[in-house]
């Protein structure tokens, strides 16, 4: 089984490794650290098994404050 870095840019699936077909989802996903998840892909078109690792950045800097959840969930009135 090969594994390589994801060069995906769709928002959606990966091309299989081998035969280029489009794959949708893996077959499975690992959470290997905080940052660091890692999918098993399988072509159902030729059968090539392969990982690919994502590396998710830090999005300490985009955490919502109190004000920011209120304007996106404003809170219900209760009779």
């Amino acid at each position: 089984m090969a594994t390589r870095a994801s060069t995906a840019r769709s928002n959606y699936g990966i091309a299989c490794a081998q035969c280029g077909d489009g794959l949708i989802a893996p077959e499975w996903s690992e959470c290997v650290g905080e940052r660091h998840v890692r999918h098993l892909w399988q072509c159902a078109n030729c059968g090539c098994q392969f990982e690919t690792s994502a590396y998710i950045r830090d999005a300490a800097g985009l955490k919502m404050g109190d004000t920011d959840w209120e304007e996106v969930f404003p809170f219900l009135l209760v009779a």
